[in-house]
């Protein structure tokens, strides 16, 4: 449809002047940037480097009355998880926040994000309902939003402005650095170029 393409590029732009540094952060580091443990040391015996996989936070909604319910049947926040590589990434023991200032607010359980696939979590602070259950809720006014590895290497990390109810904040291309107001969310499930 053709208003909603000039919705979304008028909508690009005006998400991205409120949310300064989402697309500047680079998930996946450079060569001389290989994270290491508190020993400082690699990613396996053999010395080889820990690359950090390119998992990006790629569609949140921080006001969600109608959208989608979780198995429970309710209609918590949430948030989208994309994996950009072609191999499935294990997040167990991963952290997830709603505060930089806390980057370990939230231990990820057995959850497995497919290769090139999606996974949703709900940020319900309803951690009795599963491991895709987050022990916060998101701010419908703003505020920050990361992943952490392990070791605490910010895969992820973005601060956003006021939401408005049943409208979601994407990534358009999954995992690109345009970030925009859609009000035809896509929770878990691809984002596709926003035209």
């Amino acid at each position: 449809m053709p208003f909603k393409s000039t919705f979304f590029a008028l909508l690009a732009l005006s998400f991205a002047a409120v949310l300064p540094g989402c697309g500047d952060k680079e998930p996946v580091p450079d060569d001389s940037e290989t994270p290491t443990d508190d020993t400082g040391e690699t990613g396996d015996d053999t010395g080889t480097p820990a690359e950090t996989p390119a998992v990006f936070i790629n569609e949140f909604m921080a006001s969600n009355a109608t959208i989608i319910a979780d198995d429970e049947g309710g209609f918590g926040d949430w948030i989208e998880l994309y994996n950009a590589t072609n191999a499935a990434v294990d997040l167990s023991g991963w952290f997830i926040t709603d505060d930089l200032a806390n980057t370990e607010k939230h231990i990820l359980g057995a959850i497995t994000v497919p290769a090139g696939g999606f996974v949703l979590l709900w940020a319900d602070d309803d951690i009795l309902d599963g491991d895709d259950h987050l022990s916060f809720k998101l701010s419908g006014d703003g505020e920050d939003l990361a992943l952490y590895t392990p070791e605490g290497v910010a895969v992820d990390e973005l601060t956003y402005q006021a939401q408005t109810t049943d409208q979601s904040a994407a990534r358009f291309p999954d995992g690109g650095e345009t970030w925009a107001i859609t009000d035809a969310p896509t929770p878990g499930a691809t984002n596709g170029d926003g035209t």
